[in-house]
C-alpha cells in the first residue's frame, strides 16, 4: 500500500471555535464545516458509536488542515484528547479500495480503531499506528 495520496492532517482540539480564531490570527482561513459531523455508521474499537465530533477544514496549499472537537459519545478523538491533550491526530490519504487497505493494515499489525460512512457515500478508517509518534493513519475512500 502506498501513501502518495496524502491530502489531510487532522488536529484534535478542545474548543473548535477557539482553534479557528487562533489560526485566523496567523492568516489561516476561512474554515468550512468538515465531514466529521456527517459521519454515520461510526464504529470505535469495533463497537457502534453515536459519537458527535465537530470538524472544520481549511486548504493549505496541497494539504487540508482538519480541526476536530469531540462533543459527545465514544470517539477516538475524545479518547486521545483525554489521554494526550490537543495534538496532531492523523494523516489521511485517499484510497480506491478501503477494504483491501484494511486487510493489508491488519496483516501489518495496525487494526482499525475507528471507521464510518459519510453522507456523500464515502467511507473512512483510522488505523492504530500510535505506538511510534502517537499518530493515526487514516484512509478515505470517495463515493463510487
Amino acid at each position: 500500500m502506498n501513501w502518495d495520496r496524502i491530502y489531510q492532517i487532522g488536529v484534535v482540539v478542545t474548543d473548535l471555535d477557539e482553534a479557528i480564531a487562533h489560526y485566523a490570527k496567523a492568516g489561516i482561513g476561512p474554515f468550512h464545516e468538515g465531514p466529521s459531523e456527517t459521519a454515520s455508521d461510526r464504529r470505535v474499537h469495533g463497537v457502534p458509536s453515536d459519537a458527535v465530533v465537530r470538524g472544520a477544514c481549511v486548504q493549505l496549499g496541497p494539504i487540508e488542515l482538519e480541526l476536530l472537537q469531540p462533543v459527545s459519545g465514544d470517539s477516538v478523538q475524545a479518547e486521545v484528547l483525554r489521554d494526550r491533550g490537543e495534538h496532531a491526530l492523523h494523516v489521511c490519504a485517499y484510497t480506491d479500495d478501503l477494504d483491501a487497505d484494511t486487510a493489508e493494515m491488519a496483516e501489518a499489525g495496525f487494526p482499525v480503531v475507528s471507521e464510518g460512512s459519510l453522507t456523500d457515500g464515502g467511507r473512512f478508517a483510522y488505523f492504530d499506528t500510535r505506538a511510534v509518534g502517537g499518530l493515526i493513519l487514516e484512509r478515505h475512500e470517495l463515493p463510487r
